[in-house]
């Protein structure tokens, strides 16, 4: 096995607007906190070559997507073994515009493909014996995230991971655990969050390192604040680098094919979503029926266009014999549990916000309470909504597709 790490900076220009925290904020970079990197692991066993990249952003466009998969395939990487995923930071710039969550700017988002190639330049140009392999697993102690749509409700406190010790090369370190990078809260100020911070932290130690973000639609930081932060990453650091156990020098990845069911809504449909959205926020003029307005007059527009399943596809690897998902929704932590029951495994990563981040995939359970997951937020992200169950059907799916790869 070889191993190869790069990284590249995507911090904006100031005065480009960022992205979350609320609709028509008009919050724009006024300084850069942290700078913002795109990250990329290259790895190559057996003639076979795998990208696994992580971009410190919200999400990234399929426009950007596909144009990464054109120059992976220029190293002898296939689309099917390219993983890109968002740290989902809301404190970087809109790569697609989501209504009301921050506009693109349309010059800085096309020099972005550009820059995360660069980074997948430097890990094939850093591309050095892999020694060892490891993985750890763990549970992170403290008070530090919580379910934010369930009281009570299921959290993923696992830190996982990957350490790959390399010839004549630093160390490098591929570090996932679940919650929104939500923890600066609504600043004017550019940042990758709690990520960054574990980043730079094992970066202080030697190590190359890139942050996973895990299936966090759910869950948040618990009472934030910046030292609480730093807190926060410096035990996924502690908890990364407590224990390891040693894998097998195996590499495998592909595509996993899979049809999401969305609601079915006709012309009448589409209004009467609207309108209760509007009564719901307190009337048309609110920020949050403005984005069900936009929504309803776009949809009406195609109405007669309009699909009610989506065919995607959703990339894994198996590495050393342990399992990575990347999922393209920001995914709840009852997807990834039904993902690892299936398999009878907790070691598996299963990863948040990948590729085109087509919004929540809610629970039943989250649907049936009218969370903002389940009934606003995909008028911002301008699509129909999924039916209820398929967040549960799409863990149950992955996990038995995984249990067919690894069998």
């Amino acid at each position: 096995m070889r191993a190869g790490f790069g990284k590249y900076e995507i911090t904006p220009p100031m005065g480009v607007e960022l992205s979350g925290y609320g609709y028509y904020l008009g919050r724009r970079a006024q300084s850069v906190r942290d700078p913002l990197f795109a990250r990329a692991l290259m790895l190559e066993c057996d003639g076979e070559r795998v990208l696994v990249i992580s971009c410190e952003v919200l999400g990234v466009s399929r426009f950007i997507c596909e144009k990464v998969f054109e120059h992976a395939a220029q190293y002898g990487v296939s689309r099917d073994h390219v993983m890109i995923v968002s740290i989902h930071t809301h404190t970087g710039p809109s790569l697609k515009y989501h209504e009301g969550c921050g506009f693109v700017d349309d010059a800085f988002a096309a020099t972005m493909p550009g820059m995360i190639c660069r980074a997948v330049d430097a890990a094939y140009a850093d591309m050095a014996e892999v020694s060892a392999l490891t993985h750890m697993s763990a549970e992170l102690p403290g008070d530090y995230i919580y379910n934010r749509t369930s009281p009570g409700g299921p959290v993923d406190r696992m830190v996982r991971g990957f350490t790959f010790t390399r010839e004549g090369k630093k160390p490098v370190a591929a570090v996932s655990t679940a919650c929104h990078c939500v923890c600066r809260r609504c600043i004017p100020d550019v940042s990758a969050d709690y990520a960054g911070e574990i980043n730079a932290m094992l970066e202080s130690e030697g190590y190359e390192c890139l942050f996973l973000n895990g299936a966090c639609g759910d869950i948040d930081p618990f009472q934030p604040t910046p030292e609480r932060t730093t807190e926060f990453a410096k035990l996924v650091h502690d908890v990364y680098l407590s224990q390891s156990k040693p894998l097998p020098l195996t590499l495998s990845a592909g595509q996993i094919p899979y049809t999401l069911k969305l609601v079915p809504l006709d012309e009448e449909g589409i209004r009467q979503t609207a309108a209760a959205a509007v009564v719901r926020n307190g009337g048309p003029d609110q920020p949050a029926s403005r984005v069900a307005l936009v929504w309803e007059q776009e949809k009406l527009a195609e109405a007669d266009k309009l699909a009610y399943e989506e065919p995607i596809q959703v990339k894994y690897m198996v590495l050393g014999g342990v399992p990575v998902i990347a999922l393209p929704f920001e995914a709840y932590t009852t997807t990834g549990q039904l993902i690892r029951q299936v398999l009878g495994r907790n070691d598996v990563l299963t990863l948040g916000t990948a590729e085109e981040l087509l919004g929540y995939l809610p629970t039943r359970e989250d649907i049936e309470h009218g969370s903002y997951a389940s009934s606003d937020a995909f008028f911002l992200y301008k699509r129909l909504p999924p039916l209820p169950g398929e967040a549960e059907r799409l863990g149950e799916e992955m996990g038995k597709a995984l249990e067919r790869i690894l069998a």
